[in-house]
């Protein structure tokens, strides 16, 4: 069961962040430490951190929700991850705040004690859409909890298709500039030291296979995507091969990218991908950042 947190709580799990396609917003899940009696279903809070609004006092807020957030549990992500596209920016904080949750990132090793969160909830009547927002403040409760105590039955449903297959050998920590786009002088930062540490996580030894996936994590951020229905409708434009499967490589951004690697030994440029997304060149528009619906 899932509900939208709205109220003031103490002693929260961090239980999962993943980034909402298509807008590059944050979701972030959490679940009460205290069980109530006689519950039999976990009733997880979600909170939607709007950090790439495209309105300006929005995102403003939703930026200092998610600041308080990384603070609270003494993370921090570098200065060069600031300065990428915002879904590679967005995807950055995923990882780094699903390593210390309970669903844990594909890449890291699972922590054993994890942090209790206080949140404090500000509502008010948006001038522009005349509808109740939240604003959320988080800190540390100064508590943690056993991992090994917690038997709390998560599985994000509206995920990238492939990760419940997966059965990775995780490292830790995330390296900093891990899965960036570009580097400090704005260039393309390859794939050699992002394809080692996710080859020795996913300990697959198909490389075909392993080629597949790295992609789908490098530049359509599989491993923390989610797609929330918005008025109970799914967009049209759903990237394939991410939330279902898809095995006609023309049809997804993967397929397109090994096939033109496996003509020109190289993959395109980061600044080429980007942009074709940006001009709606990509499959079924996907990565344009808008929101297609299935109403005509």
């Amino acid at each position: 069961m899932e509900s939208k947190l709205t109220e003031s709580t103490k002693d929260l799990i961090l239980v999962d962040a993943q980034v909402i396609y298509p807008s590059f917003n944050i979701k972030i899940t959490f679940v009460s430490s205290q069980r109530k009696p006689l519950q039999i279903d976990e009733d997880f809070k979600t909170c939607d951190l709007m950090v790439n609004s495209s309105h300006k006092k929005q995102k403003t807020e939703a930026q200092k929700s998610l600041e308080s957030l990384m603070k609270s549990l003494n993370l921090q992500i570098s200065e060069l991850a600031k300065h990428q596209p915002p879904q590679i920016v967005a995807a950055t904080y995923a990882r780094l705040l699903q390593s210390v949750s309970l669903n844990n990132s594909l890449f890291t090793q699972p922590q054993s004690q994890l942090t209790l969160i206080n949140v404090d909830v500000e509502k008010g009547i948006s001038k522009h859409h005349h509808k109740q927002y939240s604003n959320y403040t988080f800190s540390s409760s100064n508590k943690t909890i056993e991992r090994s105590k917690l038997q709390i039955d998560y599985v994000p449903h509206d995920s990238w298709w492939y990760r419940s297959q997966l059965h990775p050998l995780a490292s830790s920590p995330i390296p900093g500039d891990f899965l960036l786009w570009f580097n400090e002088k704005k260039r393309d930062r390859s794939d050699q030291n992002d394809f080692s540490l996710v080859a020795k996580s996913l300990n697959i030894s198909n490389n075909y296979l392993l080629q597949v996936l790295f992609y789908q994590i490098k530049f359509e951020i599989a491993d923390v995507i989610c797609c929330p229905p918005f008025y109970n409708r799914l967009p049209r434009n759903l990237p394939a091969n991410i939330f279902q499967r898809e095995v006609d490589p023309n049809k997804s951004l993967t397929g397109l990218l090994i096939k033109y690697y496996r003509l020109h030994h190289a993959r395109p440029t980061v600044k080429q991908i980007y942009l074709a997304g940006v001009h709606n060149r990509l499959p079924n528009c996907c990565w344009n950042g808008k929101w297609i619906s299935d109403h005509r």
